[in-house]
């Protein structure tokens, strides 16, 4: 006789075949068939898994509300505004290459965007630098923002820290590399790409 079929099985666990069908079937697992035995033996685990199963189903509002949102109904977040930076002064751009050649001068720069001016210095170690800088608000003579700042490289590797009471910050021990600096303030983010560390 061919083995028994799964679906044979389950029907013999659940006492649904006929004195026909169910005299056959003992027949064939009395002459230990271990194949069939071992189905026979893994359906009734699952049959007992299922039985002992004291799952809830969710409320159907919950299950709505699920389906809708892995619809994409409900509205999306807000666009995260950012904004890059634009450098307006370098004053490495105003010294001939000749006469900062071999120097170990700090370098300084001004980046600005419509809500804010960005004041920056790199200076330069023997084998790390130090950035140093201010946040201010170019709609104020005087107006420090507060912001969340970090400091990554093109490796994903990444340095925070916040500015003071006066918009300054710091970070010290900066590897050469190039970096992006990233200013989270409270409604959007803003950006100096491509910040260069260089060994003199």
């Amino acid at each position: 006789m061919a083995h028994l079929k799964y679906e044979t099985l389950l029907n013999y666990l659940e006492n649904r075949l006929s004195a026909e069908e169910r005299s056959e079937s003992d027949a064939h697992l009395l002459g230990t068939c271990q194949q069939c035995e071992r189905r026979l033996a893994l359906l009734r685990a699952v049959l007992d898994s299922v039985a002992s199963d004291r799952t809830v189903a969710p409320p159907a509002a919950i299950l709505k509300q699920a389906v809708e949102l892995s619809q994409g109904r409900y509205p999306q977040p807000e666009f995260w505004n950012r904004v890059v930076a634009v450098l307006s002064f370098d004053n490495r751009l105003q010294l001939s290459s000749a006469a900062t050649r071999g120097t170990t001068r700090a370098r300084q720069m001004l980046f600005t965007t419509e809500q804010v001016d960005i004041d920056l210095k790199i200076k330069p170690g023997r084998e790390d630098h130090e950035l140093l800088g201010q946040v201010l608000d170019a709609r104020q003579s005087k107006g420090f923002l507060p912001a969340f700042v970090s400091l990554q490289n093109k490796e994903g590797q990444q340095r925070a820290t916040e500015t003071d009471s006066l918009g300054q910050f710091a970070f010290h021990g900066v590897s050469s590399g190039t970096y992006d600096l990233v200013f989270d303030l409270d409604d959007q983010e803003i950006a100096v790409t491509g910040l260069e560390f260089q060994d003199e």
